[in-house]
C-alpha cells in the first residue's frame, strides 16, 4: 500500500490544506467547476468529509477549510505534524481514503515569520 507523507504547514494548520503533487494520484478525478466531496477515515476509524476544491490562478487544489478545519481541531493538527494519505480498496471493491496524523514533538515548527 503506498502512502504520501506531507509536513503541515502554518497555513494547513490553520486554514485549509494544499494538496501536493505526490497526493493527487491517489484522489478521485477533479473538475474545476464543482468541490468534490471525499470520504476519508482517520487512523481511528472515525470518517470526515474534506471537499477538494480546484482554485482559479492557484496550482494546487485544497481541501477547504471548513470541513479541513474540523479534521485539525479534533485530532489537535499542528504546524509541523506530519499527516500520511493513501487510498485503499475496501472489502466492496470501492475506493476508500485514509489519512494518519502523526505528531512531530521532536522537529522544530514551520514559522510563517521571515527571518
Amino acid at each position: 500500500m503506498e502512502r504520501c507523507e506531507k509536513q503541515l504547514t502554518v497555513t494547513d494548520a490553520e486554514d485549509r490544506l494544499s494538496v501536493t503533487k505526490e497526493m493527487l494520484p491517489f484522489m478521485p478525478p477533479m473538475d474545476p467547476d464543482h468541490d468534490i466531496p471525499i470520504r476519508v477515515l482517520d487512523d481511528w476509524d472515525k470518517s470526515f468529509v474534506f471537499y477538494l476544491s480546484c482554485r482559479q490562478g492557484y496550482k494546487n487544489p485544497v481541501f477547504q477549510s471548513r470541513h479541513w478545519s474540523a479534521f485539525v481541531r479534533e485530532r489537535g493538527a499542528e504546524a509541523g505534524d506530519f499527516i500520511y494519505f493513501w487510498a485503499q480498496e475496501n472489502a466492496f471493491y470501492q475506493t476508500q481514503y485514509r489519512i494518519k496524523l502523526l505528531k512531530s514533538f521532536l522537529s522544530p515548527k514551520p514559522s510563517s515569520q521571515v527571518v
